[in-house]
């Protein structure tokens, strides 16, 4: 994937979902790459992105006893909200324990589709499932909202 939006000095990145500058950190730079991808590939509307948040501050967490912890993408369905996508980014090979950060996010969050990224691959599984799925695409929108 090619950089995108680093300031002169590639320092910082610019994240059009948050419309600021962040520090160009390597699991950033996966962040935004996947951001680009899910926006302009594959059809998921950025008003519905939720990046870099507090479980406590997901809107269908609030008020909700939760550990505090942050997520790196949440993508939700737009008329109702409902969770469909939780993404973790890495910087680093990924590895099948690491899993466990995503699916304890989950059992808060209930997103049926979690995937585990970093610059050369996603891995991938349903909520319903137990093992992993490397794949080489993510879903569009479309087909997530449907499936």
């Amino acid at each position: 994937m090619a950089a995108m939006g680093l300031s002169p000095q590639n320092k910082q990145i610019y994240d059009p979902i948050r419309k600021k500058w962040v520090d160009a950190f390597p699991e950033e730079i996966v962040r935004q790459h996947l951001l680009n991808h899910l926006v302009k590939d594959l059809g998921y509307p950025p008003h519905v992105m939720i990046i870099e948040k507090q479980l406590s501050e997901l809107p269908h967490l609030q008020n909700t006893k939760v550990p505090s912890r942050r997520i790196d993408i949440l993508c939700l369905e737009s008329e109702t909200l409902r969770p469909l996508l939780l993404i973790e980014c890495k910087a680093v090979s990924i590895r099948e324990k690491m899993f466990a950060q995503p699916l304890g996010y989950n059992a808060f969050i209930g997103a049926p589709l979690i995937c585990l990224a970093n610059q050369e691959e996603l891995c991938l599984r349903w909520e319903t499932e137990v093992s992993l799925n490397k794949l080489d695409r993510l879903p569009t929108y479309e087909q997530l909202r449907r499936a």
